[in-house]
């Protein structure tokens, strides 16, 4: 009998422990903060090549190579490790923002007022040039996903006269991959400019240099941007242009005359990159094999910026 009732209470005792365990877990992990990513660190900026007239746009080829825009030289420049910088394409339409989808580059013309699809060989072709039957403002900055969806910008800036102008507005626009049409997914930005992808493809960022506000959507399964909220406004002397995201999901924010502001994916501040006073930086993009490298177009120059993460 006593063995019975200690068996008994020995087992009531397993049971408590057990359940206390399990409540303390699930306690634990209801309260626990979320992890953050650690902040990459950065290496003083490399200078590759200077005497531009206005770089922009870079694109990173898992060949090897970068390819640029010289916005006022009419080119686009190709550099690599081995030869140095070379002109790729020349006239480009006043080419600006350049991006790859593992195939080929998509460029922003501002010449062209277009999107064009430009092969590893050279060849370019016009791929959309109007929205409703209107012809672009003059496109600007673009990005790809992995799903083959084009997104960009198309503030008004040099590429159209405003007696020219065919748009009453600046539009964010996706093109489905498969399609040639541009959709329309915002009106409301103010000189809408560089666009990224978080690493995970499921939220979109937007600059808008007459704010310098920084945008954030989420993207639908489809692909569309949605629940369009402001992310940070960056402070300081300089005008935000282009962005890129780090695979640590923090970015990397071109400032002008500020150099390059980093932002942690809640949208906070967290350092920045300085540059010499006669550069600015205008666009950026990472490569190389550990996509640890940051390229950087820096108006007159080309420069290099080593990440530890």
């Amino acid at each position: 009998m006593l063995r019975f009732v200690a068996a008994f209470l020995f087992r009531g005792m397993s049971v408590v422990a057990s359940f206390a365990a399990i409540l303390c877990l699930s306690c634990e992990s209801k309260g626990a903060e979320p992890v953050q990513p650690q902040v990459p660190a950065w290496q003083a900026p490399e200078l590759l090549a200077s005497g531009f007239r206005f770089t922009e746009g870079p694109a990173w080829c898992e060949d090897g190579y970068l390819l640029f825009s010289d916005l006022s030289d009419n080119k686009i420049y190709k550099w690599n490790e081995n030869d140095g910088i070379t002109t790729f394409l020349s006239p480009s339409e006043s080419s600006n923002g350049i991006c790859y989808d593992g195939t080929r580059f998509w460029v922003c013309r501002h010449a062209a007022r277009d999107i064009a699809a430009l092969g590893k060989d050279g060849t370019i072709a016009s791929f959309v040039g109007s929205y409703d039957g209107r012809k672009l403002n003059s496109p600007n900055d673009a990005t790809v996903s992995k799903k083959g969806i084009i997104y960009f910008t198309d503030p008004d800036y040099d590429g159209v006269e405003p007696e020219d102008r065919e748009l009453d507005f600046e539009g964010l626009y996706y093109i489905v991959n498969g399609s040639d049409r541009a959709i329309l997914a915002d009106d409301s930005l103010s000189k809408p400019n560089g666009v990224a992808l978080s690493p995970d493809h499921t939220k979109l960022y937007v600059c808008e240099s007459s704010s310098n506000m920084i945008h954030v959507f989420d993207l639908t399964s489809e692909g569309m941007p949605a629940n369009r909220r402001t992310l940070c406004c960056i402070s300081g002397d300089g005008e935000v242009d282009g962005i890129a995201c780090h695979k640590s999901g923090y970015l990397f924010i071109a400032f002008s005359a500020g150099g390059i502001v980093v932002v942690s994916p809640e949208g906070e501040q967290q350092g920045h990159i300085a540059f010499s006073a006669k550069d600015r930086i205008r666009n950026l993009c990472f490569g190389e094999d550990d996509g640890n490298t940051l390229f950087v177009a820096a108006s007159q120059s080309l420069y290099r910026v080593r990440l530890t993460y």
